[in-house]
């Protein structure tokens, strides 16, 4: 059994080198010859404002012999910043770190294979779905981006939007200034497009052909009215946008048709966790239509939706729920270049066996 670190994973899969595979997975979970499991989110309270999250899902991709369990063991929060509500995972685990794990097992054996913490996989794993979507949704002569957000998933969408279209300029707007110049600072000159530092979302906004967001907010980032013809818009999770964007998109595309994650509270009121009163609840649909009727990525990438069809139309890809079959996904990449590159460490596989039957 492999072990690996985010370190390890970094030096042999670039972001956006995960994107066929990716591709290949939303084709065979649209066929029917792939699984994702549902994610389930527990929640009980530790600390005044504080919440223990235990999050787990899982998917099982047969043609690469993978099946995978993504786990997450985290202390989180909410806060205000900038007028809209923020989630937090705080670093209180041993050396001021955090709890995030993904297992692969071989589909031919059921032995484990690796285990690897699943911070850089998940945003390849999130931005490698945005870029497919963009990919069939966004105007082929897409030139600017607004990327909306600084942070962890930013960099990894920046990279992988400018894959699929030939961006000559990308709009940066995060709420906290140091933290958008930052970012131009240190991702310019490193893609095609030039990066510029814009003061609102709105200004990022204007004149843009892709507006996509990449933030850890669970309020909306703009009115929808703002949204000009020709647009392409995504989101890391459907409350980034508001009911009005959703209302105008054609089409309106979601990731998969569980609407959100199964979410239990121990010990607490529901209501008083963000993310099940306030977070999971945006209107994702039109009003006469519910969110199992909408059209998935896999249709996207199997042909069965033509995706974009009118130049002039606001075309939108919702990131409505993570799937565990991307890390199933990314996770085949991830081994077949760790044994490739001699990457890791291995350790006796037979420290997870048992003779007794289970």
């Amino acid at each position: 059994m492999l072990i690996l670190s985010n370190e390890d994973i970094e030096k042999i899969l670039p972001v956006g080198a995960s994107l066929d595979v990716l591709e290949e997975a939303y084709r065979d979970l649209g066929n029917g010859k792939a699984a994702t499991v549902p994610r389930y989110d527990v929640f009980s309270p530790t600390k005044p404002n504080e919440f223990y999250e235990y999050k787990t899902m899982s998917g099982v991709l047969p043609n690469r012999g993978i099946a995978a369990l993504r786990l997450n063991s985290s202390v989180v929060k909410w806060y205000e910043k900038a007028g809209a509500v923020r989630k937090d995972k705080l670093p209180v685990a041993g050396g001021d770190r955090y709890v995030g794990l993904v297992m692969l097992f071989s589909t031919e054996t059921g032995e484990p294979l690796a285990i690897f913490p699943d911070g850089y996989v998940q945003k390849l794993r999130v931005a490698g779905a945005s870029a497919i979507a963009a990919r069939y949704l966004a105007r082929k002569d897409a030139k600017v981006m607004a990327l909306l957000g600084a942070g962890w998933q930013a960099s990894a969408h920046l990279i992988t939007l400018t894959m699929v279209r030939e961006l000559k300029q990308v709009k940066v707007f995060s709420p906290t200034a140091q933290s958008r110049r930052h970012f131009v600072e240190e991702w310019r000159g490193k893609i095609p497009a030039d990066l510029v530092e814009a003061g609102s979302a709105g200004e990022a906004i204007n004149g843009a052909d892709m507006v996509i967001c990449t933030t850890n907010s669970i309020s909306a980032l703009f009115p929808g009215e703002i949204l000009q013809p020709g647009m392409h818009v995504s989101c890391v999770k459907p409350c980034e946008l508001d009911a009005t964007t959703y209302h105008r998109a054609d089409p309106l595309i979601i990731h998969w048709h569980e609407a959100k994650p199964f979410q239990i509270a121990i010990g607490v009121d529901p209501q008083s966790i963000p993310d099940i009163a306030e977070g999971w609840s945006h209107p994702l649909t039109r009003e006469d239509t519910a969110v199992w009727d909408l059209p998935t990525i896999s249709q996207l990438v199997n042909g069965q939706h033509p995706g974009r069809t009118k130049e002039d139309a606001i075309s939108c890809f919702c990131n409505n729920v993570g799937l565990g079959l991307q890390f199933a996904a990314v996770g085949s990449e991830v081994l077949a270049r760790a044994r490739e590159a001699r990457v890791g460490r291995e350790i006796p596989t037979d420290w997870f066996l048992e003779s007794v039957h289970p």
